[in-house]
């Protein structure tokens, strides 16, 4: 849970997906600004597929691919922790993110004779104002080229 500051409490939700222990969970303090994610026991399939490597989430619907297993695995946990961040931006939680994978992906693991990852990781997320910005400037303006 996130640490008290100020008085001010903690709250969060934690929600174990039905599959061999699989949970997620999300504290966040009161302020709105900062957060804290764990996931633990997540199933991770790693396959070759020709020249790079695929690591697909199964109790979270997450995939990334890379140069090599570890190039993987490392796409993976800095990629999850950034969606996570995403999520947290736009919609204040986790909950969209809380889906398995495709029925087919599900499938191809279980047929799978190498044994699946275990993947766990706890993230800080700091959603202050500053933190929000994505762009340095106000607005886009769009141009119109003509012929």
């Amino acid at each position: 849970m996130a640490k008290q500051q100020s008085g001010k409490k903690a709250k969060g939700i934690a929600k174990t997906v039905p599959h061999k222990g699989t949970t997620a969970a999300h504290a966040s303090h009161e302020d709105g600004v900062h957060h804290a994610v764990g996931i633990w026991n997540l199933h991770v399939m790693l396959l070759s597929e020709g020249d790079f490597w695929v690591a697909q989430g199964l109790e979270i619907d997450y995939v990334v691919q890379g140069d090599s297993i570890e190039d993987a695995k490392r796409n993976f946990s800095y990629g999850l922790k950034s969606t996570i961040d995403l999520n947290l931006r736009m919609y204040g939680n986790i909950e969209g993110l809380l889906s398995f994978a495709p029925n087919e992906v599900l499938q191809e693991a279980s047929r799978s004779k190498e044994p699946l990852k275990l993947y766990s990781q706890v993230s800080m997320h700091e959603l202050g104002i500053e933190s929000q910005r994505s762009l340095p400037f106000d607005g886009v303006r769009f141009l119109t080229a003509t012929a």
